[in-house]
């Protein structure tokens, strides 16, 4: 029997970590805050805060996942240092710098020794950013994973032309048998609830693993936004072809912000959205 994977999505929300050496953990967290800041001189794209990367990798070490889906990272890079530094090396950086104008990427990190002979691959098409493959090999029990990482609803159209665009080569590329489709939709994909874009991709047979395992739609919230009020919303999903198993699964959530500041003082303005799987193979 193939043993189940725990897999996990999640958008690091502007992640970089530009150095100017190889730095340990202690020595890294020991540098003044600007000097930390000067070795990115992007204004637009600064390092991250170390705190809210510290407790990104406190999340994936607690859940020890086989395989993270990463949005906004910046290149491979931030994701190398943040394996090394934050997480001890304990994973294989997969990642492709195409498509993104602001320089941010979907990456991912696959567990050492979990996944011998696993290939990454950029799909094709116009995507707003790229479009990650991963073929998992036996070790995986054959499964392939696309962490995605949809147009964002902004723009003159609020990106509804380029958003069905992407739905449209999506539903195109992935596999209908042992499949997985993980990430930021930047959407609503709640069956009857859902933004008639990805009406296509839902007509496919995916299950979504938060209603597999039934979690009340008021509970799968996976971003927080706060403008004129506040907008809890489930964006990220994990949906796996019927024919995989899921076990388990749900958001991760610690204390929930009740005003843009406590937002400002989280991670990411995401949740990482998480299940255990067992691939059909």
């Amino acid at each position: 029997m193939i043993s189940p994977l725990s897999v996990a999505a999640f958008n690091a929300e502007n992640f970089y970590l530009l150095l100017d050496k190889e730095y340990g953990r202690d020595e890294l967290e020991a540098l003044d805050e600007a000097d930390y800041l000067a070795m990115n001189a992007s204004i637009f794209n600064p390092n991250k805060e170390r705190g809210k990367i510290a407790a990104i990798a406190a999340t994936i070490l607690e859940y020890d996942f086989d395989l993270v889906s990463l949005c906004e990272v910046g290149g491979m890079e931030t994701l190398t240092a943040f394996n090394r530094i934050y997480l001890g090396d304990r994973y294989d950086c997969r990642i492709h710098e195409e498509n993104s104008s602001r320089g941010i990427y979907v990456g991912a990190l696959l567990k050492k020794g979990r996944f011998p002979g696993a290939r990454a691959k950029a799909m094709p098409g116009a995507f707003s950013r790229n479009l990650l493959r991963l073929d998992l090999g036996e070790g995986g029990g054959n499964l392939e994973v696309f962490a995605v990482h949809l147009k964002s609803q902004h723009g003159e159209d609020r990106g509804l032309e380029q958003r069905i665009r992407e739905v449209e080569v999506l539903c195109s590329l992935v596999r209908t048998r042992n499949c997985v489709v993980l990430g930021d939709f930047n959407g609503i994909l709640i069956r009857g609830e859902h933004q008639f874009e990805y009406g296509p991709l839902l007509e496919l047979p995916f299950a979504d693993v938060l209603e597999t395992v039934g979690i009340p739609i008021d509970q799968r919230r996976t971003h927080y936004y706060f403008g004129p009020r506040a907008n809890f919303a489930q964006l990220d999903y994990i949906f796996c072809t019927e024919d995989i198993e899921v076990l388990d699964a749900g958001v991760i959530e610690g204390e929930i912000p009740i005003n843009r500041e406590q937002r400002n003082r989280l991670p990411s303005d995401h949740l990482f959205i998480r299940a255990t799987i067992r691939p059909s193979g």
